[in-house]
């Protein structure tokens, strides 16, 4: 296969914000969102990578979570190099212009950080107090959870999401974003388990 087979094929509609787009290397097809200026994929990512060093897990190797959308969770290093050409683990900065987005077109007040009703998916997460999602933006998150390297457990399914940054904490920590079924913040933390555990990916496709 040459370098041009290898390029992703991406489909996309100016009027509804949305598309699809096709990952040469595997045959998978994603969906993908427009979300202010920036161009999202609307799924999880679960591209398997054939480095055995780059170890992703399936949701309790249950290959279930893959078909209900909740893709496949990996270590920091891998979620930094398995994006196909044009798109990117999306970075502080990344993330933080999607928030700034949906503060404006909701006229919400400045540093607002509740606004996991309008990123996380209508359906999927465990039912909590008052808390209603409507996934306004069709952004989709999933509660997939996450594995914990250290006890070999898969924790957090329905109730949380976590998705990399690519922006380094310091050497062996990193930045994530977090949604959780208890809670409309969406905001960055750090792992407190370092690179090694396992999160969800979201690809984010390059500025023309």
């Amino acid at each position: 296969m040459n370098n041009d087979q290898l390029h992703p094929v991406l489909e996309f509609d100016e009027e509804t914000n949305k598309g699809t787009l096709f990952d040469t290397r595997d045959g998978q097809t994603y969906k993908v969102v427009k979300i202010g200026n920036q161009i999202w994929l609307a799924e999880n990512f679960r591209y398997l990578t054939l480095n055995e060093k780059d170890i992703s897990f399936v949701y309790d190797n249950n290959n279930k979570y893959l078909e209900k959308g909740y893709g496949r969770l990996y270590n920091w290093e891998t979620a930094k190099q398995i994006a196909p050409t044009g798109w990117h683990l999306p970075t502080n900065e990344d993330l933080q212009e999607l928030i700034n987005f949906i503060i404006k077109d909701n006229n919400l007040p400045e540093n607002e950080d509740c606004l996991g009703s309008y990123l996380k998916s209508v359906n999927d997460w465990k039912p909590c107090g008052d808390i209603v999602n409507t996934d306004k933006y069709g952004f989709n998150a999933k509660p997939a959870g996450c594995f914990k390297y250290d006890s070999s457990s898969f924790i957090a399914q329905g109730e949380n999401a976590y998705f990399y940054s690519a922006t380094e904490y310091i050497e062996n920590y990193s930045y994530y974003y977090e949604l959780r079924n208890n809670s409309e913040y969406f905001n960055n933390g750090c792992t407190l388990y370092g690179k090694a555990v396992r999160f969800s990916v979201r690809l984010i496709k390059y500025n023309l």
